[in-house]
């Protein structure tokens, strides 16, 4: 503190000294002197603003380190509550999207192109072309209820294809009421042509019925109980309908058809269906198919039965797909006397045939779908599906069906090329269930082209 003082004593005295010289002296090393105490005090505060904004900068880190510390500790905590909470965040999820799910319409618009080697008036006019269907869908899900309804509209009738409301009772079980498919072998197809197979003609592939049907699935296994009340239309009289059905009278007395009054009611369905999972290979699906109902008879008023049971394999390896299905059944009216009870009447499209009344089924398909990687044309699926049915009746022919062909798929449109083979087939020249009709056990070939658009 001493020697600080004797050099601010010197210091003065120094700078009075020199002041004495001039005036002009001075003035001149005053005002330096007053320049060079500016710029330090500028710089001494330049120096304690950052001295100040350091400290500041030095708050805001630790504030920030304090946070991420306590963010850090609480990190563990959420994922702990996230993870605990998990399925009631998924369902609540879950309920939101459904109820914003909605109806959604669709349909399709269909034309069909036919050659029949048989008909000598298309063999000069090379086929007949025409409109073939126009259908309107309504299909979707709200919360965990469900709507599906189809409605066809053909040239020659107008029919329900299929319309029910179903409800998710939980993850694996739900149920649907109203007219559904009934569960039964293959499904949803025994087939891959658009000709389907001869298990279709006889009422065992894509039938639809009026009831009420339980579904569970729980991974591999699929299990499915049906009741049905009557057919989809509660009117065994008509034969404007989709699904075939027996019909109680003969519209128009085509191949067979007896129309001796017998109608389906009180059928029980049950198909229980597992899949084996082979990795890259694909899988394969085996099941177990079984009916049983009545057949109630209005012109004698009694009540006869029928039933069916079926083994099915579906295998997905890669591209190519096999289905495999045999199928056994019989029909056992309770007909008037004037009536062979080896037949039974079949009826569907405006057309009514005769059946045999007890028959074995037995189909084999194949198929392969191609990638075409075009823009125009996504993929080109080829098949071979073989269908043949073994009457019991020794005076009923043997029955067979081919058909060979191809499903062009572009987009929103896709197209059927079939070449149809049979012998003793309906709609294919052929009876079901005479042997002795003119031109049966002989070899038939239609060529059929369908296109559709379906949105």
């Amino acid at each position: 503190m001493l020697k600080s003082i004797k050099l601010l004593f010197i210091s003065g005295f120094f700078i009075f000294g020199l002041a004495g010289l001039s005036p002009a002296a001075e003035t001149i090393d005053n005002q330096v002197l007053l320049e060079e105490i500016r710029a330090l005090r500028a710089k001494v505060a330049e120096v304690g603003a950052m001295e100040k904004r350091l400290a500041e900068l030095e708050l805001i880190v630790a504030g920030q380190q304090a946070q991420m510390a306590e963010a850090a500790a609480q990190s563990t905590a959420t994922v702990t509550i996230v993870e605990e909470t998990k399925p009631m965040t998924r369902q609540a999820v879950e309920e939101v999207f459904d109820e914003k799910r909605p109806i959604a319409f669709g349909g399709a618009m269909r034309v069909n192109y036919g050659y029949e080697d048989w008909d000598d008036d298309q063999d000069e006019k090379y086929g007949d072309a025409g409109f073939d269907l126009f259908r309107v869908n309504a299909d979707g899900e709200i919360d965990d209820w469900i709507l599906s309804a189809e409605y066809r509209f053909y040239s020659y009738m107008n029919t329900i294809h299929h319309g029910y409301v179903g409800y998710n009772i939980n993850d694996n079980w739900q149920v649907q009421a109203g007219v559904h498919q009934v569960p039964f072998g293959l499904q949803p197809f025994a087939s891959h042509n658009f000709w389907f197979s001869g298990a279709y003609y006889v009422g065992l592939e894509d039938d639809y019925d009026m009831g009420v049907k339980g579904l569970y699935s729980d991974g591999s296994l699929d299990l499915t109980l049906a009741f049905y009340k009557n057919d989809e239309l509660g009117n065994s009289s008509s034969t404007d309908r989709y699904s075939i059905d027996v019909i109680s009278n003969d519209d128009d007395g085509f191949s067979g058809a007896q129309g001796a009054g017998n109608e389906e009611t009180n059928q029980f369905n049950g198909r229980l269906a597992y899949t084996f999972d082979h990795g890259d290979l694909g899988d394969t699906e085996l099941g177990v198919s079984g009916q049983w109902g009545q057949l109630y008879n209005k012109n004698t008023r009694d009540t006869g039965d029928q039933w069916a049971a079926g083994l099915h394999m579906n295998g997905n390896y890669g591209k190519w797909n096999v289905q495999l299905e045999y199928a056994t059944y019989e029909y056992d009216p309770e007909n008037p006397d004037s009536y062979d009870d080896n037949i039974i009447t079949m009826g569907a499209f405006a057309s009514s045939w005769g059946v045999p009344a007890e028959a074995d089924i037995a189909i084999a398909n194949i198929a392969y779908t191609l990638p075409t990687g075009l823009k125009w044309l996504d993929s080109i699926t080829f098949y071979s599906d073989n269908t043949v049915i073994e009457p019991s009746a020794s005076n009923q022919p043997t029955i067979w069906q081919n058909v060979v062909g191809a499903m062009f798929a572009s987009g929103p449109v896709y197209t059927y090329l079939d070449i149809i083979s049979a012998e003793n087939m309906i709609f294919s020249n052929g009876n079901m269930v005479d042997e002795t009709v003119r031109n049966n056990d002989e070899r038939t070939t239609r060529l059929n082209l369908n296109i559709g658009y379906y949105w």
